[in-house]
């Protein structure tokens, strides 16, 4: 497999994780924004459980591993030039 698709695969179980985690998001989402950057608040409350944490957890943490990995091969084929 080329990096190229391999980046793309991970891209791709990456954002189906987000969406699947997302889709099946029970809980609330709040955000604060003050001028006084340090008085902004970002809350989230809440989970998903059953078939989309079944899915989505997995699918995510695959997308980050294969991520890493092809930034790492990326990373050796720009020191090899």
């Amino acid at each position: 497999m080329n990096l190229k698709r391999l980046t793309i695969l991970a891209d791709v179980l990456i954002l189906l994780g987000l969406i699947i985690l997302g889709s099946g998001w029970k809980g609330s989402a709040n955000l604060t924004g003050a001028f006084p950057f340090h008085s902004s608040a970002v809350s989230l409350t809440g989970g998903t459980g059953g078939f989309y944490a079944l899915l989505g957890v997995p699918s995510l943490l695959i997308g980050l591993i294969l991520m890493v990995i092809s930034l790492i091969w990326m990373a050796f084929e720009v020191a090899q030039r």
